[in-house]
């Protein structure tokens, strides 16, 4: 876990980090980091070097929200999120569990697959999500590691995105197939009615990359919809991974409960 120590901090800032990563997926977005939150960047369930997820044990969104609970403390007021695909999928549970303890959601496309599954406008991209889910957890189960985090990638990142990485990169994502083809059983099996999270009435800011694959920008567009105080963002050019590859370009669509005051407006 990395945590940013603010002098006198106005508010906690949690992140959230999405699937086959840690919370320090996050750093590159703060090297300009606002000095009014304390930034808590925590790994989630089973993310953490060196872990290994048993195949076949299952994850759910309740137990990552309830791993994450204790930060949602840290001061009176209650924390933002900050959150990026599967993790922002976790941080909606939060917000559903906690709402009086989140002040605000900020969501990279969040991966709420099941969003998409009751909607008739929606079937092309639950089918291809699904297909790409249930391929990859079958791999997993055969043994196809390497297969499965070659899919993975490429899927979310281009065709070739695996192959660029180095071996111990590529290495680290291997490792993590077990927890990933959890996360999508769960995904898969969310039985959240979607009307429910019309009840996040807490601010709330979606950004979305117009190269991301179309199952993610289709659940952008229906929780803009439902949230009743969401606004979008879609940055063009970005992907799935954005935050990543592009952290200053995400950086400069946060939104101003997140970005600093100008200099000297402050004082």
């Amino acid at each position: 876990m990395y945590t940013s120590h603010a002098s006198a901090p106005e508010a906690r800032l949690l992140c959230v980090h999405g699937s086959a990563t840690v919370g320090r997926f996050w750093a590159p977005l703060f090297e300009a980091i606002p000095v009014h939150l304390d930034v808590a960047m925590p790994d989630r369930l089973g993310c953490s070097r060196g872990e290994c997820w048993p195949v076949g044990a299952p994850a759910s969104f309740e137990a990552e929200a309830r791993h994450l609970e204790p930060y949602l403390h840290a001061h009176p007021e209650g924390v933002h999120l900050l959150a990026h695909s599967y993790g922002a999928a976790v941080a909606m549970e939060i917000a559903l569990r906690w709402p009086h303890r989140v002040r605000t959601l900020t969501m990279y496309e969040p991966s709420r697959f099941a969003v998409l599954f009751h909607r008739e406008d929606a079937v092309d991209e639950r089918d291809q999500i699904v297909s790409v889910g249930r391929m990859l957890i079958s791999w997993v189960v055969a043994g196809r590691w390497r297969d499965a985090a070659s899919m993975f990638v490429d899927y979310w990142s281009g065709p070739g995105s695996f192959q660029s990485l180095d071996e111990r990169r590529q290495q680290v994502i291997v490792s993590n197939m077990p927890k990933v083809a959890a996360e999508f059983e769960a995904a898969f099996g969310d039985t959240t009615p979607t009307a429910r999270f019309a009840q996040l009435d807490m601010p709330v800011r979606l950004l979305c990359g117009s190269a991301s694959p179309a199952p993610v920008r289709r659940i952008v567009a229906i929780l803009a919809d439902i949230l009743p105080n969401a606004d979008v963002v879609e940055l063009p050019g970005l992907g799935h991974m954005g935050p990543m590859t592009h952290a200053a370009r995400v950086r400069q669509h946060l939104p101003e409960w997140l970005v600093p005051a100008p200099v000297g407006e402050a004082a």
